[in-house]
């Protein structure tokens, strides 16, 4: 019998089946493992999870799926489209056949026709390397432990306000949540309606801060407890006492926090009172539209940091198509336009990303040094928003 190869969106009818396939693919057998309980914010049935995956059928089974999940970034005002890619799955029977590389063509495609302005994802560097992902992004991890909390706060220090576990009926705390993290100038798309399956992601634990019945801000633990996806506050006032309750209910020694340089505060109290910290990179991501993500990363990057003032024109070769834009800073505020100038600098794809996304570039020396200094740029996604 001869192979019939489709390709396409699922749908509805084969949420089941694909489920299955992902679950087999990734030696998922305890129910507590499966994705629907992983990430149920992606795989529900009202979120439409096999529409949401590009399907390879062979005579009309399902053989592979790549999730294909769209959203939208806002930052410092700028409307960015995002794809993040998630679930990239073959069965273990067919492996080795190119299924997976025929998935991620058409993913790739199809972003770079519907004005995809940048695409992220996890996994392996030079198996998606070969798909135009770089690791880029920054973020830190603070180490906070009880000692600092004695030699800051007093021996005797605790969390001074309340917390507890949210339930999927804390429907008020969800709406005081989105409505915090929708006032953010770095924010995806989050839906008060939507806020438990989010903050469930990975399995985490979600926490509401109150004092005296009050709203204060909320953090989530991982599983284990050990490291903060992320927190939210009221008040930045609140940052401290909601750091303490986040170490209280890890019940642990010490905790590992993750926050993106943009979160000044947040950064400000743990850089001066941590035990100790590091700056690292977040996951890959790669760019469609250099002229739109520059102009709004590096938006986001004077909130928090001065950007010399400069001019560089850099012609990049890009993965849609080349781009040559003319990047102008003065008094701390951005330009990122179309030019015909000549470039200062002229990059490959995977040159550029690293250039202005990663920690390391091996071309960002060949820049005007007030120019260098403006990257990296602090690319970004919350684990909550991952996929």
């Amino acid at each position: 019998m001869s192979e019939y190869i489709h390709m396409r969106h699922g749908n509805a009818s084969q949420r089941k089946e694909l489920l299955d396939l992902l679950d087999m693919s990734f030696g998922f057998t305890r129910d507590e493992d499966k994705f629907i309980n992983l990430l149920p914010k992606l795989y529900k049935e009202k979120y439409n999870p096999a529409q949401n995956n590009v399907v390879l059928d062979v005579n009309g089974e399902i053989r592979a799926a790549v999730g294909l999940y769209y959203s939208n970034l806002t930052v410092c005002g700028e409307k960015l489209k995002i794809s993040g890619i998630g679930n990239v799955a073959v069965h273990p029977d067919h492996r080795n056949k190119g299924y997976m590389g025929f998935c991620m063509a058409l993913c790739l495609d199809e972003m770079k026709q519907n004005m995809t302005d940048m695409g992220f994802l996890s996994g392996q560097r030079q198996r998606y390397g070969r798909y135009s992902y770089e690791q880029c992004g920054l973020q830190y991890s603070f180490f906070f432990n009880k000692k600092n909390v004695r030699y800051k706060c007093g021996k005797d220090k605790k969390a001074a306000y309340d917390y507890r576990e949210i339930a999927e009926n804390d429907t008020e705390i969800f709406s005081k949540i989105a409505d915090i993290y929708n006032s953010r100038p770095f924010k995806a798309v989050r839906q008060s309606e939507d806020m438990y399956d989010i903050l469930c992601s990975w399995k985490a634990l979600s926490y509401a801060v109150l004092s005296d019945g009050e709203f204060k801000g909320w953090f989530v633990l991982n599983r284990s407890k050990t490291y903060v996806y992320e927190m939210g506050y009221a008040n930045k006032e609140d940052i401290e006492e909601i750091i303490i309750c986040a170490l209280e209910a890890s019940e642990k020694d010490s905790i590992e926090l993750v926050v993106p340089p943009f979160e000044a505060d947040v950064c400000d109290y743990l850089g001066k009172n941590c035990e100790y910290y590091r700056m690292n990179q977040s996951i890959r991501y790669t760019i469609f539209s250099y002229e739109n993500v520059l102009r709004a990363f590096l938006k986001l990057k004077s909130t928090y940091t001065f950007l010399a003032d400069g001019e560089c024109v850099m012609l990049i070769e890009g993965i849609k198509l080349p781009e040559q834009i003319k990047i102008t800073v003065k008094d701390n505020a951005v330009s990122v336009e179309e030019t015909d100038k000549k470039p200062d600098i002229i990059l490959k794809h995977d040159e550029a990303m690293r250039l202005v996304g990663s920690l390391y570039s091996e071309r960002r020396n060949e820049l005007k040094p007030e120019c260098a200094s403006w990257f990296p740029l602090p690319f970004y996604t919350y684990s909550m928003d991952e996929v």
